[in-house]
């Protein structure tokens, strides 16, 4: 009998992130635009996870962060392969993707208390995110950090922390912020080149309209993502 579905798509990033603070729904997104993961729809089109999903996710994200495998190359390790919550290393020659209780409950813990409205200030960003107050203070001027304004201070919610954090790692790659500008303005093209689309699901109208819009520029971003990936296989190839 095949699982029940266990959790939305948000629930199990929140799961996920206290392992993998990266991850993020976009991230998931692009694993199943790259067939590497194939949850559950629901009549509506609402993506539900059951626990073998969120094993195969676990190992991926393992993979990506341990060992600096290409999609590629897990993908070809996870062929053929009988996924189920628990997989065997001896028999599959896989590691241990057992699903922790703290990921299995998935239940997104509490917020902690704070003023309506607020997140973290830009050097509390900075300090969570391994980044200095000027590299913060520049991401933000450069726009890759947005705050939201409550109270008359600036506030950064987990998105920013998102960013801040990739970019963190960046940084230590040899890139400066101002590096990152590039990254903005291509994400501006391409919602841009989004927009007449989205426009079109909209103007349709339903009841689940702003769902499929939403999930239309997902797709069309995991696509982006998928072509510059290879793109940059090809110059790498060239390389030799």
């Amino acid at each position: 009998m095949a699982e029940e579905p266990l959790a939305g798509i948000s629930d199990v990033v929140n799961g996920l992130r206290s392992d993998f603070p990266d991850v993020s729904v976009s991230k998931l997104r692009f694993l199943e635009s790259q067939g590497l993961i194939a949850p559950h729809r629901t009549a509506k089109g609402y993506r539900k996870y059951s626990r073998t999903d969120v094993a195969k996710l676990r190992w991926i994200l393992t993979q990506q962060r341990e060992n600096f495998l290409p999609l590629r190359v897990i993908r070809e390790r996870m062929a053929g392969v009988e996924w189920s919550a628990r997989v065997s290393e001896e028999a599959e020659r896989l590691p241990d993707v057992d699903v922790s209780d703290r990921v299995r409950r998935l239940a997104p813990p509490p917020p902690a208390p704070e003023p309506a409205g607020t997140g973290m200030t830009l050097p509390q960003l900075a300090n969570a995110s391994g980044l200095s107050l000027s590299q913060a203070r520049e991401l933000t001027r450069y726009g890759l950090l947005v705050p939201r304004p409550a109270a008359d201070i600036d506030f950064y919610d987990a998105q920013a922390l998102e960013v801040a954090r990739i970019a963190r790692q960046m940084f230590d790659q040899g890139l400066e912020p101002r590096h990152l500008r590039i990254f903005k303005a291509s994400v501006d093209r391409e919602m841009d080149l989004s927009t007449p689309a989205v426009q079109r699901v909209l103007q349709a109208g339903g009841a689940d309209a702003q769902h499929r819009a939403r999930d239309l520029l997902a797709t069309q971003a995991a696509l982006a993502s998928s072509l510059r990936e290879a793109l940059v296989r090809r110059t790498l190839q060239s390389l030799g």
